[in-house]
């Protein structure tokens, strides 16, 4: 299905799911949703449209999730809970990536979310994890929560281990992967207390890849030919999946990963 013929059927079920809200395409995989006396807010088709194309007979499925997902988008007057604010790796470019999509919409504005620098390749994004959705919320939002921004981190990271199911260490022979639901794996590296040789028994120091949120791919720095294996796959991953994070590879130094 071409991006035209999926952004219509997209808007199609949108129209149906929230009646009171009025849908314009704007151009394939970018819509444009009023509602209320002010809301407006730009959805993005552009990973659903991927995650589609990778099992395309599972398009109402996928279509209905992210759908899901766009009802806590208009309630954003809905109080945030605190103990649900989780922190999101992302690419350093993230903010240049959205200003890049909105460019088709008049009188966009990057939103003002709450971030910080990770390494020179990596940030964080800190968001509400709720029943269908991730919620991003801005400096205005963030500032009537009255949690201290310098203690946001260790609070985000404790709230991550209760929201996250079960983290799951899947792999053998020093080559490993984690399993926590599909949309908080790569956010596990901020969990600095899992990093130890204990729990991976690679060859050399914990060396990472992550192409995708869902993919933490784990082997060792002297293992030369599972590294040279895994490029391939995490340049495959990176161009196809959806919600792409990197095709470099990350070290452990004890206290973060560090960009080889």
């Amino acid at each position: 299905m071409t991006e035209t013929k999926y952004t219509k059927k997209y808007i199609k079920v949108m129209e149906k799911k929230y009646p009171t809200v009025n849908y314009q395409i704007i151009e394939p995989l970018v819509l444009k949703a009023t509602y209320g006396e002010d809301g407006e807010v730009t959805h993005y088709l552009d990973n659903s449209y991927r995650e589609y194309k990778l099992d395309p007979k599972d398009i109402d499925e996928v279509i209905e999730r992210y759908a899901n997902a766009s009802g806590d988008v208009y309630n954003k007057n809905k109080e945030i809970n605190i103990n649900r604010i989780v922190p999101i790796i992302k690419p350093s470019d993230y903010f240049e990536q959205l200003k890049t999509l909105g460019n088709s919409v008049k009188d966009y504005k990057v939103p003002e979310l709450i971030w910080e620098p990770y390494n020179e390749d990596l940030i964080i994004v800190y968001a509400e994890d709720r029943e269908e959705s991730i919620n991003y919320f801005n400096q205005e939002e963030f500032e009537k929560l009255e949690i201290s921004r310098d203690s946001l981190l260790e609070f985000s990271i404790d709230n991550l281990n209760s929201v996250v199911p079960k983290i799951e260490k899947v792999g053998e022979n020093g080559n490993f992967g984690l399993i926590a639901g599909g949309d908080y794996e790569v956010s596990l590296l901020l969990m600095t207390d899992i990093w130890t040789k204990e729990n991976f028994d690679v060859n050399g120091e914990i060396v990472i890849a992550i192409p995708n949120r869902d993919l933490v791919f784990i082997t060792g720095s002297n293992d030369k030919e599972a590294i040279e294996k895994l490029k391939g796959t995490v340049k495959e991953s990176f161009e196809t999946g959806n919600h792409s994070i990197s095709t470099n590879f990350y070290k452990w130094n004890g206290k973060k990963f560090e960009k080889i």
